[in-house]
Order: C-alpha cells, then sequence, then structure tokens
C-alpha cells in the first residue's frame, strides 16, 4: 500500500501524538509494531463481534467467526497462543448472553467512512453504532460505540476527552449524515459500557488538532520523543531509551 501524507486516521494521528518516531517507523518506513498476544486477541475478538453483527446468529456462529478471526502471530509458544484463545472465547461467551438480553438496534458494524477536511482525507472504521430513539424525521440520532478488550480502565471522562470517539464522531455526521447523540466505549472483559453525551460544539476543537497535528506529520516534526518504555517498538528503534526491560 503506498503511503499517502494526506491520508489521515485516528492510527496514524494517534502514533504521532504518542511519538513521532514510532509515527515515522510504523507509517512513513513501513516497517510496522510487532503484534503482541494482547494486539492479537483484541483484533481477533474484533473481528469476530464485526462478523457476528454483520451475520448473527447464535453463540456457534458467533464461535465459528471468531474460529475464521483468530490471528496467531504474538504468541511466543502455542501453549499461549491456546491461553489467549480461550480467554477470548470466554470474553466472546460472555458478550453473546449480555447482547441476548440487551438487545440494541445496531445500524452500521465496523462501518469505514471518510470525509474531506481542508488538505486532508480523514478516514476510519467504526465498530457499531447503534440507532436510539428519537430524531426529528429527517435525522437519525445514534450512539458512536468503539469495543475495548478491557486492558486499560475506562469511564466517562475518558469518553468525553477520547480523540478517537471524536474523529468517529466526525465521520458518522460528515459522512454517514447521522445525528451523534452520544460516544461512548464498551468494555468487552466488564460487560460494561462507559458513555458520554456527545456536543457537537466540541468539533472546531477536535478538527484545530488534527490540523495542527497532521502539519507536523506532514513535515515531519521530530523535536520531541514520546515515553520510550511504554512503546511497542522500543526494541526497535534507534531512538529508543528502553530498549531492555
Amino acid at each position: 500500500m503506498i503511503f499517502d501524507p494526506l491520508e489521515l486516521n485516528y492510527s496514524k494521528l494517534r502514533a504521532y501524538l504518542d511519538c513521532p518516531f514510532l509515527y515515522r517507523y510504523i507509517y512513513v518506513e513501513r516497517k510496522f509494531a510487532p503484534q503482541s498476544p494482547y494486539s492479537s486477541l483484541g483484533l481477533s475478538v474484533h473481528r469476530a463481534i464485526g462478523r457476528f453483527h454483520a451475520k448473527p446468529g447464535d453463540l456457534n456462529a458467533l464461535l465459528t467467526h471468531y474460529d475464521a478471526a483468530w490471528l496467531h502471530q504474538g504468541y511466543a509458544t502455542p501453549q499461549e497462543s491456546m491461553e489467549f484463545y480461550n480467554k477470548g472465547a470466554a470474553v466472546l461467551e460472555k458478550w453473546w448472553a449480555h447482547f441476548q438480553a440487551n438487545p440494541a438496534k445496531v445500524l452500521y458494524s465496523e462501518r469505514s467512512f471518510e470525509f474531506p477536511f481542508e488538505r486532508w482525507t480523514i478516514k476510519g472504521t467504526i465498530d457499531r453504532v447503534d440507532q436510539l430513539p428519537g430524531g426529528d424525521g429527517r435525522t437519525i440520532d445514534v450512539e458512536v460505540i468503539d469495543y475495548k478488550m478491557g486492558f486499560e480502565d475506562r469511564n466517562e471522562w475518558d469518553v468525553a476527552g477520547s480523540l478517537q470517539l471524536a474523529i468517529y464522531a466526525l465521520g458518522v455526521s460528515r459522512a454517514l449524515r447521522h445525528n451523534v447523540a452520544s460516544i461512548g466505549y464498551f468494555i468487552l472483559s466488564s460487560l460494561q459500557k462507559a458513555s458520554a453525551p456527545y456536543d457537537p460544539a466540541t468539533e472546531e476543537a477536535t478538527l484545530a488538532l488534527i490540523n495542527s497535528t497532521a502539519e507536523k506529520m506532514l513535515a515531519l516534526d521530530m523535536s520531541r520523543k514520546g515515553a520510550c518504555a511504554r512503546c511497542a517498538i522500543r526494541r526497535l528503534c534507534p531512538e529508543s531509551e528502553a530498549k531492555t526491560d
């Protein structure tokens, strides 16, 4: 895939905000960060749920989607792979029971969007968009939901300050033409949802942050460094100050 510096998504922006050297390594030099057991598990579970929303069925159908979506990369041994596979299956079984008891009108799942902004094209893929009661007959009120495995706690303050959810809300309103009433994270490991009302008045600040960050990315401004100890490429990056644990 050809690298387009004028094409933006949350992952690119997040990488640069975390560390310009991480952004350069993954998106400019195209070297990619290695998978870990947790990243592989998260991707596998996300893909299984996305396929289930696209083609609903019983629990066996969900687990079949999981088998098809399972990523083997990132595990040190077959035993570790099986251990994480079983963890993911247990999460999915509990999620399926919760979804049956708490049905929602899922309008979109794994829905891609793109919209122009200044000289940039902003793209993304949203885990889930639920239709909410209400609307004025011309627009639909929706909730934008991103699934998280739950390796880190999330709360309503995380939601309100989330650049990821803010970009997804912009995508839904600008590309899909729906009124975003709320945004939230659904924590798969605890079956909890952290949500907050969405305020369209925040869009100007979100776009300003995107624009200022993207200009630095385009100029490849490397004047700062992120926290090496928490970086996925700390053992590979020439600038790393934490090559060993």
